[in-house]
This record gives structure tokens, C-alpha cells and sequence, in this order.
């Protein structure tokens, strides 16, 4: 005979009265749903606390990256060198051709033979006055320099072709940066179009930072930069160097068993992993150089900051028709790439994802291409140009 005892009271089942019976079995029933509940109510804690723990992990790696992100900002502020010696640069005659046209720049009485100089070739000037010339500009002074290091040129001896020449050489020396903003919806905007493992180029990477910040803003192989200029190469080798011991002080400061596999939730997805972050190292490299001797063979994106490279457009273009694999993207700014070896993918107007154009192609063309002639550039108003070069002069001799 069934037995159950309330208040230490026990009681047979059989002798209790219907309504007790009834109780009885509502009582029970509410001791198995409070026991089913607080089985429950233990799981959702222990998953709570997985979910919680996992959050705190994956808002420390994001707080990580932003910051790394924060780190490589404002590099169009860095402090300009001067050229001091041919090795500076592989463009031959760069030095003298500029002193001899820094010269007029200085002496306002040769500022009519400066003009006269400069007037055949207003197309490839950047702005008014070759940059190189100005205050800013790499160019040193002449007194600044060991003379015996540089071979001196008059200008009177100096040919229109290397005139131009040193223009175009000029105006590839000048340096900006895309916004961190920019550089986040330009991820945005190719991250579709790729494939997780692949390569990152930039040809021209100055201070780094687009190699960087595509290391950090998908999941690719590796991230290579090639930049001309000595000192900005150091530069960029500081900053590199000094976003690798962030992420080490930083992993080691969350003190978290992050799994190296665990996704990075972005915008465009999740293919970003914490690994990614960790071995930066492995995937960044900065290299020394001319742009047209890199190998670009096996890059599945390259990134051309081509506000400065208007009259190199068409080489750039023959060395990638000619270079990369087909179905690499390209992007330029600024500047359009011509080729027929390219189909436009995506063209974002100025001020829609940067401050200037920004073009996305991709290779198309499966064949050798002959070198194509440069198109012809309109060239600016001579009058109008002259007009705004004399009170530029004036300006700065002033």
C-alpha cells in the first residue's frame, strides 16, 4: 500500500479522500515541472556563461583589430625626406634635371625660362607647378648636397623629353593615403569577388598602411607592398613592426583561449579568422623597389594608389596585362586603366566610397600584349596655365 509522508506525516494513499487525492497529484505534477525547470534552468546557465565567455572573446579580438586599424592612420602627416643621392631613386638624372629646374623655380629672373620649359608639358603636371619645385616637395637645394655626388646641368643642355620625363618621375613621388573609412567599404565592396587564400599586392604602398589594413581586413595568403623610396620603406618597416608587437601585447593582455579558428564577424562575413590576427608576421611583407620589377604573378588582388601615376597609367597597365594571372582584380584611383585586357567591375564616383574615383577591373585577356602607345592627354589652356604658374611663383618667392 502506497505511502507518503508531508510534515515528517505519513499517510496511505488508499485511505485519503478524493479531493486529497486530487491535491496530491497536483502537488506532484508541480514538483516535476520545478524539477524539470530547474534542469533546464541549469543548462541555460552553463550555456549563458559559454555565450558570455565566447562574446568577451570575440568583442577583445575586434577591440584588437580596431585598434590596429586606429594604430596606421594619419601617414599623409609623416614628415617628408629630402633626395640627397642618385641611389634615392632608380630614375636616372632625377637630381640634376631638378636642380637645374629648381634653379629658375628660385631666381625670379628665370622665371620666364622656367615657363618656357614647362609649357610643352602642362598635361602631366600635377597641379600647377611641378610639386618636386615647392617647399614641400623631395627635391633638396642645391647647397644642400655634395656636389661631387651629382652631376650639375643647365638647363639650356637639358632636352624637352627629359624634361617631361622628370615631370612624370616628379609627380609619382607625391604621397596620400585613403581614409580609414574609405579603406573599410573598399573591403566591403571587393571581399564578393574573392576567394579566401589569396594574394595581396600594392604597388606604390608608401607607408604601408593598405597592406596592413588588408591583413586585417580579410582572410588573404599574404599582403606584399613595394614602395619606391628609401625612407618611406623605413617608415613603413617602423610601422609594420610596431602593429606586430601591438597584437602581441594585446593577445597576451586578453589572456583568453582563443581558438585560432574562431570567425571575425565583418560586414561582408565571417571568413576572417582570429589566426589571421595572430600571424600577421607570416602574412605582411614591405618591400624596397620599382614597382615594374615586382612580381605580381600570382596576385588575386592588386591595389594601385594611382592619384599620382596619370601619365604611367598605360605601362602599369601593359606590366599587369602582361604579368598578372587572368581573373586577378585591379583597383585604381583616380585614373582609369584603358587596356582592352580589362573588364571594369565596379566604378565608385569620388566622394562615393573616397574622396576621388575609385575603379575595380578584372583580367580578362589570356595572351601576350603588345605595348600600347600612351593615349594623347588634353593638355591644359597654355594662357590660362601661364597666368596661374607667374602668381604661383610670386608666391613663393615672395
Amino acid at each position: 500500500m502506497p505511502i507518503i509522508k508531508i510534515d515528517n506525516v505519513e499517510y496511505e494513499t488508499d485511505t485519503l479522500s478524493g479531493e486529497a487525492k486530487a491535491q496530491l497529484i497536483s502537488l506532484q505534477f508541480c514538483d516535476q515541472e520545478l524539477a524539470r525547470l530547474q534542469a533546464k534552468a541549469a543548462a541555460y546557465q552553463t550555456a549563458r556563461l559559454a555565450y558570455a565567455k565566447a562574446l568577451k572573446e570575440a568583442l577583445s579580438i575586434e577591440k584588437i583589430r580596431q585598434n590596429l586599424l586606429m594604430s596606421i592612420e594619419d601617414g599623409q602627416y609623416h614628415a617628408r625626406e629630402k633626395i640627397k643621392k642618385l641611389g634615392d631613386l632608380s630614375y636616372d638624372n632625377y637630381l640634376s634635371v631638378g636642380l637645374a629646374l629648381k634653379e629658375c623655380f628660385l631666381n625670379p629672373q628665370r622665371h620666364d625660362e622656367l615657363i618656357q620649359r614647362l609649357t610643352p608639358h602642362t598635361d602631366v603636371i600635377i597641379g600647377v607647378l611641378p610639386p618636386g619645385l615647392q617647399s614641400y616637395g623631395l627635391l633638396p637645394k642645391r647647397a644642400e648636397l655634395n656636389s661631387e655626388q651629382i652631376e650639375e646641368k643647365q638647363l639650356a643642355d637639358i632636352t624637352d623629353a627629359d624634361i617631361r620625363q622628370w615631370i612624370i618621375d616628379d609627380g609619382s613621388l607625391v604621397y596620400g593615403e585613403l581614409e580609414r573609412q574609405d579603406l573599410h567599404n573598399y573591403f566591403a565592396a571587393v571581399a564578393p569577388f574573392l576567394s579566401p587564400g589569396g594574394r595581396f599586392v600594392d604597388l606604390g604602398s608608401g607607408l604601408g598602411k593598405v597592406v596592413i589594413s588588408a591583413a586585417l581586413h580579410y582572410p588573404f595568403e599574404s599582403c606584399k607592398g613595394i614602395e619606391l623610396l628609401g625612407y618611406r620603406h623605413k617608415l613603413a618597416q617602423e610601422r609594420l613592426q610596431k602593429v606586430l608587437d601591438t597584437v602581441a601585447a594585446d593577445l597576451q593582455e586578453v589572456n583568453l583561449p582563443v581558438n585560432g579558428s574562431d570567425p571575425i564577424q565583418l560586414p561582408w562575413g565571417d571568413q576572417l579568422k582570429v589566426k589571421d590576427i595572430s600571424q600577421l608576421q607570416k602574412r605582411v611583407e614591405l618591400f624596397e623597389g620599382d614597382m615594374f620589377d615586382f612580381d605580381v604573378s600570382q596576385a588575386s588582388l592588386i591595389f594601385i594608389y594611382s592619384t599620382c601615376f596619370g601619365s604611367l597609367m598605360t605601362k602599369i597597365s601593359h606590366k599587369l596585362a602582361n604579368e598578372a594571372p587572368v581573373g586577378c582584380l585591379v583597383s585604381t584611383t583616380t585614373f582609369s586603366i584603358t587596356h582592352p585586357a580589362f573588364e571594369l567591375v565596379l566604378h565608385f564616383p569620388a566622394k562615393q566610397m573616397a574622396w576621388t574615383d575609385v575603379f575595380i577591373y578584372r583580367l580578362i585577356g589570356d595572351q601576350h600584349w603588345p605595348e600600347i602607345p600612351p593615349t594623347v592627354s588634353l593638355r591644359a589652356n597654355s594662357t590660362e596655365w601661364e597666368v596661374k604658374a607667374r602668381a604661383l611663383l610670386s608666391q613663393n618667392n615672395s
